[in-house]
């Protein structure tokens, strides 16, 4: 077994599973997998890219393998009759000069053919090697093969990896490693299957079998793993019993609301000052623990908060150590009183952080911490809809012309459920073209809650809310966090004490929570639940389901009301289907010239849209279709109530019930969008310009969010603590508090705290302002920043993070970057469409030589350090766009709404895209601002005062160039 396995499976797997997958490499040693050991060939095709249509062949290898021995081999180069891209050259070693005199497509599958014969073909990702195999004549015969995909029976026998590319297996299980090499590839898929097929025979028989039963092998090929080892007398498939079976129990003792104690004991100024001795909890954590006096003051501030009552706003930057500074202060008031205390953190990187590391530590130093992450239905699971999905059995469905099963989605995601405790589903690999997100999981209004067989510690979402509630400490995302105080708080826990980490971006989370919008998707897959005809109709389901069981009388009465309902839910389909494409008339007054090279627009619907012809007809069509919805709304209510306490009928029932709630929600946006303005919003379109794609929304944007905070969230709550790097504009956090509602009364009272880096910026991060750079607007301003860019590159050999708000001017820099980079032998990437950001940042993080173009993905949250980012490249400031709905609305309550607004937001966007600079007391490295507005604008002193360095040097591109060049000398 492979040391480092534990280090590849995700955090949380539970201990049973991690033994299970530890089992693995040794049974495959010493097992005799019969059919599936004899007659095997693996195959791995390398090609000049991804695309079926256009890309080609470079590399063949397959390997004939018998008894888990490789017996013979083929290898051979193609040439695709085209070069080779640098990227694929770079991550392949594959290059023009190897394949020039290499056979032919046809040629080199012609051999293939003839050395496979009718071998059991295995390949990593089958699909796209069996694809490229059989594109050519000469490779038609391989359609004949039954084609095994390791990378199913990964992701089914496996979930709980990170990861279940090639290249992380075999360092997970300690096979050959992979080099995207055909043949190295193939020798390393050749040791991963046996582990594969080991993995396969410990999952549970009954999961086993039924999985072989989901879908005959011509659907899907690899059925045939799973039919070889079910065991026909396994007992049959329940999951309940599977889910009862693999849970780990918990204590389900609830902790107190601190809003039922009248005197909470709080620790004291001596108590935190002792944590974070070199011999307190802290200390002890850490055998080069050092004290820093920053993270001290903030954990001592964050206890008189608590102890106060009182809000918390902390600026502290990198290095101060602000999660233990306030976990400490938490966990220490919660252990004391026998009360839940919460973190709601901006990223899943810092809750996985939090709950995975940090947490864990924290409670072995303490002698016992109890904490749970929390999450909203849409994360996880819904036992009762996966179980309908199993009895229903999988389907064929098509994705941009191409046939798929369900059956390895479905088998995911079964031992997924086997495998976990009450994690959520986030790390899942499934794709939600083939089997919908919402088919798998539930929202709060589909949710049967008692009346659903599965509910209780059994569910995921209730179960992982019970545990929640014996935990001390209740770690949540903001979304969810700002979603409990909009829904009056029924998703959460009682906690009266919270810390917001990466508050910076709060404001946005908690605007999205408090705002309205019409969905084109969401009203047309509405109009699909209530529609006649239609297979999802939740009238016609629950008549298909219960007539049989009602007598003679019920049955009269039922299909009364069942016939209203279909008559009122077909006139709502009839209604949004004439509402729905009508949204596309608003392009209308899209007057935005630079922005119709895109697909998608934004609008600002104001007075003189709202005003107009084209809006009223919208709003007549919008309330005709409210009309229809709240007729629906009243007949679906009668159903509802006829079939209260009848047996069977608490699925169909809910079902039926959440149609109705999804109407009242249309109903409410509809009467907010299209009735009288409200000043509590600003109203935006966000349009699609191809007509076939409906994926058209209105939006009320709730402006003022801090009143609707002081409302629905500090009423509820003692103590909140906002924490950031970057929160303050100059010092100042005055934009915070607004936006936050702070400070505007006794309710909302919050102390403010701003603590340095403890690292040393002003040595560590010299920051470049270019004097002589053209303005933006300026039509020179791209050939300057291309000559700065490529200048910066060569100077330091790489290593570079290039942050643009601006996709083309993105494209076009590459354009002509890359090309003098790559005469440098210097390698540049950029974030194209559809390009992984994952995969972007592993590969950014693993080539210290590399340097990368990117976008708003990257201006925060990553993190590179050491000497893999050496430097970072700003070229224009990150001022949201002029026609932003919600800027513009603002500008017209507000003379005053860019400073007040724009500018404090784009000044904190600008420190967090430094901020990935340094990362490590060690780190050093260079910021480079190419935008002279910081010169010229009164504005500029702000974003430079507001910078973590005060090492701020002023001068021409090519002095910038030089001094860089000098530095890496």
């Amino acid at each position: 077994m492979n040391s480092n396995l534990d280090a590849y499976i995700s955090d949380g797997t539970p201990e049973r599973v991690r033994e299970r997958y530890r089992r693995l490499s040794d049974l495959a040693q010493t097992s005799d997998f019969g059919a599936l050991d004899e007659n095997v060939v693996v195959i791995d095709t390398e090609t000049t890219g991804f695309s079926f249509n256009h890309d080609e062949l470079t590399q063949i290898a397959a390997a004939r393998m018998e008894h888990g021995e490789i017996v013979d081999w083929y290898v051979t180069f193609v040439n695709p009759g085209k070069p080779i891209p640098e990227d694929v050259a770079h991550l392949t070693n594959i290059h023009d000069e190897d394949v020039a005199d290499a056979p032919s497509p046809d040629e080199a599958l012609a051999r293939l053919v003839e050395f496979t014969r009718d071998a059991k073909v295995v390949a990593h990702n089958a699909e796209f090697d069996r694809t490229f195999t059989t594109r050519h004549p000469s490779g038609y015969p391989l359609l004949d093969n039954m084609w095994i995909d390791s990378l199913d029976l990964a992701r089914i026998a496996l979930p709980r990896m990170k990861s279940h590319r090639l290249i992380d297996l075999v360092k997970a299980f300690g096979a050959p490693t992979s080099t995207h090499r055909a043949d190295d590839d193939v020798a390393a898929t050749c040791a991963l299957f046996r582990i594969l097929l080991a993995a396969v025979k410990e999952m549970p028989p009954e999961l086993v079998k039924c999985i072989a039963l989901m879908a005959p092998a011509e659907q899907w090929n690899t059925a045939v793993v799973f039919q070889h080892f079910a065991d026909p007398g396994a007992k049959e498939f329940s999951l309940k019993a599977l889910r009862h079976e693999s849970m780990t129990s918990f204590e389900k003792k609830p902790r107190v609301d601190a809003k039922m104690i009248q005197s909470l004991e709080f620790p004291s100024e001596e108590d935190i000052a002792e944590a974070f001795s070199s011999t307190g909890i802290v200390g002890r954590l850490y055998g080069d623990f050092e004290p820093r006096e920053e993270q001290l003051t903030m954990a001592q501030e964050v206890r008189a908060a608590f102890e106060a009552s009182e809000n918390l706003i902390v600026e502290a930057g990198t290095g101060v150590g602000k999660s233990m500074a306030y976990l400490v202060p938490a966990v220490l008031l919660a252990k004391a009183n026998n009360i839940a205390v919460g973190v709601a953190t901006k990223t899943n990187a810092l809750l996985d952080q939090l709950v995975y590391h940090e947490l864990p530590a924290l409670s072995r130093s303490l002698g016992g911490v109890t904490y749970a992450p929390l999450k909203g239905f849409s994360h996880y699971p819904c036992l009762r809809k996966v179980n309908r999905f199993v009895k229903e059995g999988v389907k064929i469905v098509d994705v941009q012309g191409v046939e798929h099963s369900q059956a390895p989605a479905l088998g995911a995601m079964l031992s997924f459920i086997d495998q976990t405790d009450f994690d959520d589903m986030d790390s899942l690999k499934m794709d939600y073209r083939i089997v919908p997100r919402r088919a798998v999981t539930t929202t709060s209004h589909d949710c049967l809650r008692r009346k659903c067989p599965f509910f209780g510690t059994t569910c995921f979402v209730h179960g992982a809310r019970r545990f929640a509630e014996t935990a001390d400490v209740v770690v949540t995302n903001q979304t969810f966090l700002f979603c409990d105080a909009a829904t009056d708080n029924g998703l959460l826990p009682p906690v009266r004490h919270w810390v917001l980490d990466e508050a910076h971006g709060a404001e946005a989370e908690a605007r999205r929570a408090f705002s309205l919008e019409i969905a084109a998707e969401d009203v047309t897959r509405l109009a699909q639940k209530v529609a006649s005809g239609e297979s999802r109709n939740v009238y016609a389901r629950a008549e298909r389901k219960l007539e049989s069981s009602l007598k003679n009388e019920g049955v009269t009465l039922f299909e009364g009301l069942v016939g209203k309902a279909k008559s009122a839910g077909d006139a709502f389909a009839e209604a949004a289907h004439e509402f729905v494409p009508h949204i596309k008339d608003l392009l209308y007054f899209d007057v935005n010239k630079r922005s119709r090279n895109y697909d998608r627009t934004e609008l600002w619907l104001n007075d003189d849209i709202r005003a107009s012809e084209t809006f009223d007809t919208l709003r007549m069509s919008a309330k005709t279709m409210q009309s229809c919805a709240e007729k629906a709304i009243t007949c679906s209510q009668e159903l509802v109530g006829y079939l209260e306490g009848i047996e069977g009928a608490a699925e169909p029932q809910r079902e039926i019930a959440s149609a109705a709630m999804d109407l009242k929600e249309l109903v409410g946006s509809v009467e907010v969008i299209f009735g009288s303005k409200s000043d509590s919003y600003a109203y935006a379109a966000e349009l699609c310009r191809k007509k076939d794609k409906q994926t058209d929304k209105l939006e009320a944007l709730f402006v003022n969010v801090g009143k609707a905070l002081e409302d629905k969230l500090y009423s509820q709550t003692r103590s909140i603590v906002f924490a950031s790097a970057t929160l303050s504009i100059d010092g100042d956090f005055t934009s915070f508090e607004n936006a936050m509602g702070l400070n505007a009364g006794e309710g909302t009272r919050a102390r403010t705290c701003q603590l340095d880096s403890s690292y040393d910026f002003d040595k560590n991060m010299t920051v470049y302002v270019a004097n002589d750079i053209p303005e933006p607007s300026d039509p020179h301003y791209l050939d300057e920043l291309e000559r700065l860019i490529t200048g910066c590159h060569i100077a330091q050999r790489g290593s570079m993070l290039t942050l643009f708000t601006n996709r083309r001017e993105m494209e076009k820099c590459f354009e002509v970057v890359q090309p003098v980079l790559k005469e440098e032998d210097l390698r540049l990437v950029c974030q194209k469409w559809g390009v992984s950001v994952k995969g972007l940042r592993d590969d950014f993080i693993s080539d210290r030589h590399l340097s990368l173009f990117a976008l708003k993905s990257f201006w925060e949250g990553f993190d590179a350090p050491g000497s893999t980012l050496r430097g970072v490249i700003i070229p224009k400031l990150p001022f949201s766009k002029p026609t932003d709905p919600l800027s513009c609305e603002r500008a017209t309550r507000d003379d005053h709404a860019w400073s007040h607004y724009v500018l404090p937001q784009a000044v904190l966007e600008t420190k967090q895209a430094a901020g990935r600079l340094i990362r490590k007391s060690s780190d050093k490295g260079v910021l480079i601002l190419a935008d002279k507005r910081l010169i010229t604008k009164g504005y500029g002193k702000i974003f430079l005062r507001s910078l973590p360095s005060k090492s701020i040097e002023i001068c021409s591109i090519d002095e910038i160039i030089a001094r860089i060049a000098r530095a890496n000398e």
